[in-house]
């Protein structure tokens, strides 16, 4: 009996750890996202505006 239990909160470490760890990637990969987001936003703005200046 004590080997089962051993054996489960072992799996129960296993999926807190995993389910922490995709948590704080999920938070990291959101933030990556909008930053990238903005650079986008940035260069497209001094693209248009460079266009119109050309034309």
């Amino acid at each position: 009996m004590s080997e089962i239990k051993g054996q489960l909160l072992g799996i129960i470490l296993t999926i807190s750890i995993f389910l922490t760890v995709s948590a704080a990637l999920t938070g990291v990969f959101a933030t990556m996202n909008r930053s990238v987001q903005n650079h986008v936003d940035q260069i497209a703005e001094v693209s248009e505006t460079s266009t119109q200046n050309n034309g």
